[in-house]
């Protein structure tokens, strides 16, 4: 279901933009603006990731067309489904980095890599028998590498919206900042 409403979001996307993206091409190239935007990011992974993600673009005059990104997202804890009397719990992490490319001075596309890692906390709350005695926690930790793509578009001038793909997690990324 999430690839579903992904396609439809870039299909809308790139069928919306398309029409503004030729009007902004030039006979003589194209002279962007450099810029930071700082963006807040929501993964719809299995326990919806929040992040940070810092994008540059347009600094080095001979590849005025290339920026790129860095970014965190991190979950809540949630819980587990884990035989009584036990209990468990589950954190998500991921690092995001890579390049974009602009198409115009406000579309652009990105891909990079993805560091996605999950972490489960069990216990089977069997209390050793001395004093002062707890419970012992285990702990999985899981890291996987991905790549993710996508497109930011700024909507007004110091406004970006942007919505990607990551493999890793196997989620949606959709982002909201602003430029400067």
């Amino acid at each position: 279901m999430k690839k579903i409403w992904l396609a439809i979001t870039f299909s809308i996307s790139l069928v919306a933009f398309s029409q503004q993206a030729q009007a902004n091409t030039t006979e003589e190239g194209q002279q962007y603006t450099p810029s930071v935007a700082l963006l807040v990011d929501y993964v719809d992974s299995r326990g919806d990731m929040f992040g940070v993600t810092i994008a540059a673009k347009h600094f080095d005059p001979d590849y005025a067309d290339w920026g790129y990104y860095i970014g965190y997202a991190w979950g809540d804890k949630y819980d587990l489904d884990v035989p009584e009397p036990g209990e468990g719990y589950a954190k998500e992490y991921m690092w995001r980095f890579g390049l974009s490319y602009s198409l115009t001075q406000d579309l652009s596309v990105y891909g990079g890599a993805t560091a996605y890692i999950y972490e489960e906390n069990t216990t089977d709350n069997i209390v050793p028998f001395i004093v002062g005695g707890e419970p012992v926690w285990e702990r999985s930790r899981n890291k996987e590498w991905g790549a993710e793509f996508g497109v930011r578009y700024n909507v007004t001038k110091g406004f970006v919206i942007g919505a990607g793909y990551d493999t890793s997690a196997d989620a949606a990324i959709f982002s909201i900042g602003v430029t400067m």
